[in-house]
């Protein structure tokens, strides 16, 4: 080797050695462990204490509804909600309770939300009936049926009838006839529709308008057109438009009425379809 070769060498550094930590020993570890499990058992029981103790040191106290209510009074909706509550303000489950209101038969949706330090406040909205279902039921202009659990029925809506699952027929119908009919003085008392598809109408004083299955649309204009001069005969009890080209009336002549007197015609009728 040249003597620069040497002298470059020696100039260079060795690196110090690198000191590998001995492993801890079994005692050690297991000391570690033992801390490590009272760590986490300390914190579970903690937690179950907490648990336990939380709805007594912060209880819910003052239950408050806020929203528009007819179909049920606040005070029977706070009641409903005081059972249902099993912690305090921090572990109360609020969706639990929402769920639990929204249950109720007159309630469209609801949201829940703490207050601290021990109130819960509910904003409800309930459903708007605007006609009652059947015998026991009641329905919103979405076709949507709810029963009270009370079985109470607000007095003067009209009566629609049907299976649940055309609810929305039966509702469209009606919002479609009701106006037309008012603008000839008629006022519906009730819709029908029945298990073969046989509509039918009720006019507030007891009239009843037959429309059947088919071509209901046109019945019912022909209902409109004809009615003026059917009114103009006397007052009738029933009006039949199932037929191809007319309709059949039973009416009791103005003249007759009170004398129990009952007669039938037909205008305009061909054979019923």
């Amino acid at each position: 080797m040249s003597q620069g070769a040497q002298q470059a060498t020696a100039g260079m550094e060795r690196p110090a050695p690198i000191e590998v930590p001995a492993p801890p020993s079994t005692g050690a570890l297991l000391v570690r462990l033992l801390t490590a499990v009272v760590l986490i058992g300390g914190l579970v029981g903690a937690g179950f204490i907490a648990l336990k103790w939380e709805p007594r040191l912060l209880p819910i106290r003052v239950v408050t509804i806020d929203g528009e209510m007819r179909g049920l009074s606040k005070e029977s909706l706070q009641q409903t909600i005081a059972s249902h509550i099993t912690g305090g303000i921090l572990s109360q489950d609020l969706n639990g309770l929402k769920a639990e209101v929204e249950a109720l038969p007159w309630i469209a949706t609801a949201s829940v939300r703490r207050i601290w330090p021990d109130r819960i406040v509910f904003t409800v909205r309930e459903h708007e009936a605007i006609a009652r279902w059947g015998e026991n039921g009641l329905v919103t202009a979405d076709g949507i049926v709810f029963r009270p659990r009370d079985g109470r029925l607000p007095a003067g809506l009209p009566r629609l009838d049907g299976a649940d699952d055309f609810a929305a027929e039966v509702v469209r119908r009606f919002q479609l006839w009701h106006p037309r009919l008012a603008e000839l003085g008629l006022i519906i008392d009730g819709v029908a529709r029945d298990t073969r598809g046989d509509w039918s109408l009720r006019l507030l004083g007891g009239t009843e308008l037959m429309l059947g299955t088919d071509d209901i649309d046109t019945r019912f204009e022909r209902l409109l057109a004809a009615y003026p001069q059917v009114e103009a005969i006397g007052i009738p009890t029933r009006i039949d438009l199932r037929y191809s080209n007319g309709i059949a009336v039973r009416w009791l002549p103005r003249a007759s009425v009170g004398t129990g007197v009952d007669r039938m015609a037909a205008i305009n009728s061909r054979e019923r379809s």
